[in-house]
């Protein structure tokens, strides 16, 4: 349980206590300030809790790369993208390199799951998997020859599936391991009556999250149901660790509750920083020839 748990639950156990109480002959009357007043520690504890995840205090350690783009997995490896080879940086102090210059420029890479690292090529119209050390795991899928040369958007599934925007179609379309096709959605435009622009998307948590800027994050279940559109515009990527959604928005770094609908400004990153990456445990600040890394949570 976490701190924030721990907390949660002293507070009802604390209010149910309160009102039970036979010294309170006015629980009638209290019962509402209670609630009242538990909302606003609740968000209080909230807004704590985040903040205790980006502390200005908290010890830092440097490591020296220079690259346009990082990407970090839930163990904390973290793998540095340039034109022509991705490097992984182990949380062992270990070092792995995959060479990409065969494929095509690198669009995405998806390392959701740290077993199994999903690289897209749309150029080519490419994935590649590789392994947990950075070896290729599989052979090259083309989706030109699956029928789909049209794809603007590709990320990991579970079950060693992934996800496909088409494009031509503006559909969701899910593979299974075996490249079977397994969901897909019809036409979303025609369907949600949108004008979707999507730039990025991401499973996580049962949820398959499309990120169009123009409207906000359009959330569906794994059945590729329509759920609901989280009102975040004008995003190029998040990251999500729930019940959060964590962007940057200018130079801002900000959370959005998916459960309290809470936005909060967490904290300002300095114009030399490229990007603020949050694994859940460390936050990963990337300049142009370093990275500083802050533990947050023990």
């Amino acid at each position: 349980m976490n701190i924030l748990s721990e907390i949660f639950t002293l507070f009802v156990r604390y209010d149910l206590a309160l009102l039970k109480s036979p010294k309170n002959k006015f629980s009638h009357k209290t019962s509402s300030i209670n609630t009242f007043s538990f909302g606003t520690i609740f968000k209080v504890l909230i807004f704590i809790f985040i903040l205790r995840c980006f502390p200005s205090n908290a010890q830092d350690s440097l490591l020296s790369i220079k690259c346009p783009q990082i990407k970090v997995d839930n163990i904390g490896n973290i793998y540095a993208v340039n034109k022509d080879v991705i490097t992984k940086y182990f949380t062992n102090q270990q070092i792995k390199t995959f060479s990409i210059k065969t494929y095509g420029t690198l669009t995405n890479i998806d390392v959701s799951n740290a077993l199994r690292i999903l690289l897209y090529f749309n150029d080519f119209q490419k994935i590649l998997f590789l392994d947990s050390q950075l070896s290729q795991n599989g052979d090259v899928i083309e989706l030109s020859q699956l029928g789909y040369e049209q794809t603007l958007l590709v990320c990991s599934s579970f079950n060693n599936g992934f996800w496909i925007y088409h494009q031509a179609n503006n559909e969701l379309i899910r593979f299974n391991q075996s490249l079977e096709i397994s969901i897909k959605t019809g036409n979303l435009k025609r369907i949600l009556s949108q004008d979707i622009r999507p730039n990025f998307m991401l499973e996580h948590n049962g949820k398959l999250y499309l990120n169009s800027p123009n409207i906000g994050i359009l959330v569906f279940d794994i059945y590729g149901s329509y759920l609901k559109t989280i009102p975040l515009k004008n995003l190029n990527s998040f990251q999500i660790h729930y019940p959060y959604i964590f962007y940057l928005i200018d130079t801002t770094f900000c959370s959005y509750s998916i459960e309290t609908f809470e936005n909060l400004d967490i904290t300002t990153i300095p114009s030399t920083c490229k990007n603020l990456l949050f694994n859940g445990t460390n936050c990963y600040w990337h300049f142009d020839d370093y990275i500083k890394i802050n533990q947050c949570i023990k």
